[in-house]
């Protein structure tokens, strides 16, 4: 379930860009249950679109879950439609809506409207260029300034160090993943290197298997602790799984309305590991750093393996996600809004906001950060 509607709306966890080229194959809400409501039919479009936006959030989110939860979240229903008297734009109804969201506005749930994304689009183009920043290979004078590629690595003999740059949790069809990856730690393996270094700095996120694909090389994963998901089984969420409407039957008519359905955990009969890595591992960290580089992170974090270098995270170790994509009706605002829970595999910890590094490193100086990671991972000549 998870990978269809992340292979498809991957997009949303790295800044809605193609989203704007091709909104189509976000799926519309339906107001058709509202046309006897006297309070919607008497607004305006933007109130109209508020309306539905707050039924969705609090049918799907998983941190609505509770009545106490939604009682709050309707508390704030008559602000917001007083508020959209005033809106006279798209924008400024995205800006509302996220900003009612409050702590759960992220990537995983928020809206925007195509003209937010391209002026974002453009000005992150702009920052870009004004560092310099063109490069579509390893860049070994610039080796902590992001490259334009999905994912590269180069090898520094004189320091056994690899540098593996993975910029997003995506695959190049060019050079596929799965392929890399056996290239590098073969090159890696043939060399003897003893460290490698694992830079998410500039990842957002994506699909968490590309994250299993190189975890597969670093930990045996019969031995993994993994994330628990908790999906929350809504109108909306079974509209994109019709397969999921008998579980949620089953689920309500056993008293579980008010609860989240714990998914079965994943079998690995058969599965064959490939020979693991046996150097040290280490993770760079940043404030971009988000979504399945997360959890790339939390699980390293968890099952203690590699160490992690760089910021505190501005990410939840457990968080919300798998996301469904929606367009309003009477608007052209979009988003995307989160139907799962995902604890962390350390639930003495599930609740922590944040996750702290291993060694706090200053990555707005790239040159000094990869001078300590030199001199503190690697090889003594």
């Amino acid at each position: 379930m998870k990978e269809k509607i992340l292979l498809v709306v991957m997009v949303l966890l790295t800044g809605l860009t193609a989203a704007a080229q091709d909104i189509s194959q976000f799926r519309v809400l339906s107001d058709s249950a509202y046309q006897a409501d006297t309070l919607y039919q008497s607004c305006n479009k933007y109130q109209k679109d508020a309306i539905l936006f707050m039924d969705l959030v609090e049918d799907t989110h998983p941190y609505y879950v509770t009545p106490e939860r939604r009682e709050e979240w309707y508390a704030k229903k008559a602000t917001l439609l007083e508020m959209c008297k005033s809106i006279e734009t798209d924008e400024a109804l995205a800006d509302a809506l996220n900003e009612v969201l409050g702590k759960l506005k992220d990537k995983h749930t928020c809206v925007t409207t195509a003209r937010q994304v391209r002026e974002a689009t453009l000005a992150e183009r702009k920052k870009l260029t004004e560092a310099g920043i063109t490069s579509f290979a390893p860049d070994r004078e610039h080796i902590m300034r992001p490259h334009a590629t999905v994912y590269d690595y180069q090898i520094f003999l004189e320091h056994s160090i690899c540098y593996l740059q993975f910029n997003k949790c995506a695959n190049n069809p060019a050079d596929p993943f799965s392929s890399f990856l056996d290239r590098m730690f073969a090159e890696m393996k043939e060399a003897d290197i003893k460290t490698l270094v694992v830079d998410v700095q500039y990842n957002g996120g994506g699909n968490d298997y590309f994250c299993s694909l190189l975890m597969e090389h670093l930990y045996p994963f019969h031995k993994l602790k993994t994330f628990t998901a908790y999906t929350r089984l809504s109108n909306f969420m079974t509209e994109y799984f019709p397969n999921a409407v008998g579980i949620k039957k089953n689920w309500e008519e056993e008293d579980h309305k008010d609860e989240l359905y714990q998914e079965p955990a994943n079998k690995t009969d058969g599965y064959q590991q490939p020979k693991l890595y046996e150097g040290q591992v280490v993770f760079v960290m940043g404030p971009k750093t988000f979504s399945s580089a997360g959890v790339l992170l939390t699980h390293a974090r968890d099952n203690h393996f590699g160490t992690i270098i760089g910021t505190t995270s501005t990410f939840s170790p457990s968080h919300y996600g798998n996301i469904l994509p929606f367009r309003l009706p009477n608007t052209a605002v979009y988003g995307s809004v989160s139907c799962q829970f995902f604890a962390r595999p350390d639930n003495s910890k599930t609740d922590e906001p944040y996750m702290q590094p291993d060694i706090e490193v200053n990555l707005d100086d790239k040159d000094a950060a990869w001078t300590f990671i030199i001199e503190k991972y690697g090889a003594k000549q």
